[in-house]
């Protein structure tokens, strides 16, 4: 079944309380709050089928939540659902776990725990909800990877942004019980990668090993988020955080020490990168996922024996 949803339908007074009803019937009931009532647009494309909702979402900025009052009233509406973001940013938190989604991003939350969804921009979505009752054993391994951003850049995240463009293109043309069997896969990847990534760190040294290189490979790709520390690292691999440490300390250093050095010798490359020489050294700094200025040039100092423009000067000499 396919079913489009406007807001531009209805008179501009109407339109919060239109959406909310809206996403409430498509979803699971919940709170959406446009943050610009005056001007707010909401765009909602659904392809339905066997219980499976497939939606593609073009709206204003919001805030949505989920409490345990709604959850207490809606069990038989017990569903997981997958969000690929396309345009602007949403911040995610749910079970004590928060991440913020970004063009190409993708994520899994839970409908049967209380969680808050902020945009603070004009987005685009694609949403994909699925019961819970249909992955058996599957959901403990969904379970481990709730609230935690898959990005697109490598690897597993690539290859999930690709099935979700082929299933932009699929769903159309096939009938209601090939579209449920689709969607479905779409869990079933993301439970298969979640028992992946757990394994290593119960398999041994050579596992530890693994899991160092893959945390190295994810925090390289986001040092500049300053929210980058040991627990966000250790939520994006699925381990605690004293599996993660002990991993890097098999390696000789420590989680936060390696960070501080990769960060550090990431701003002494831009320094005297001709691309980036008039660019001011706060500038490079916060890029690189400093927060406090003063503090990055005393550790800079310690870590190569000069100040960040003194590194600069003596550079650009030789």
């Amino acid at each position: 079944m396919n079913i489009q949803f406007d807001t531009a339908r209805v008179q501009p007074g109407e339109r919060a309380g239109f959406w909310r009803e809206v996403v409430c019937s498509v979803y699971v009931p919940m709170n959406a709050e446009p943050l610009v009532r005056h001007a707010f647009h909401a765009r909602m494309d659904v392809r339905a089928a066997c219980g499976r909702v497939y939606s593609a979402v073009d709206a204003g900025p919001q805030r949505v939540s989920r409490n345990a009052a709604q959850i207490a009233r809606t069990e038989s509406r017990d569903i997981y659902t997958f969000m690929l973001q396309r345009e602007g940013r949403c911040d995610v938190e749910q079970a004590g776990a928060r991440a913020m989604l970004l063009p190409g991003d993708m994520l899994l939350f839970d409908n049967s725990q209380p969680y808050r969804l902020l945009f603070d921009r004009p987005f685009r979505q694609t949403v994909v909800q699925a019961p819970r009752t249909g992955f058996g054993s599957m959901t403990g391994d969904l379970q481990h990877c709730l609230a935690q951003a898959v990005r697109p850049a490598v690897g597993f995240g690539r290859l999930l942004q690709g099935f979700v463009r082929g299933l932009d293109e699929a769903l159309p043309d096939t009938d209601d019980g090939e579209a449920a069997v689709l969607v479905d896969e779409l869990f079933h990847l993301l439970a298969a990668h979640s028992a992946a990534v757990r394994a290593p760190a119960a398999a041994g040294p050579g596992g530890q090993h693994t899991l160092f290189e893959r945390a190295r490979r994810h925090a390289r790709a986001r040092l500049a988020d300053p929210d980058l520390d040991l627990h966000a690292i250790a939520r994006a691999q699925s381990v605690s955080a004293r599996t993660l440490q002990r991993a890097f300390a098999l390696q000789g250093t420590g989680v936060m020490r390696w960070l501080r050095d990769e960060r550090l010798a990431r701003c002494a490359a831009m320094l005297v990168d001709p691309a980036s020489g008039s660019r001011p050294i706060a500038e490079i700094a916060i890029a690189n996922g400093f927060r406090d200025v003063p503090a990055f040039c005393r550790s800079f100092k310690a870590r190569f024996g000069r100040t960040p423009g003194g590194w600069r000067e003596h550079q650009r000499r030789r």
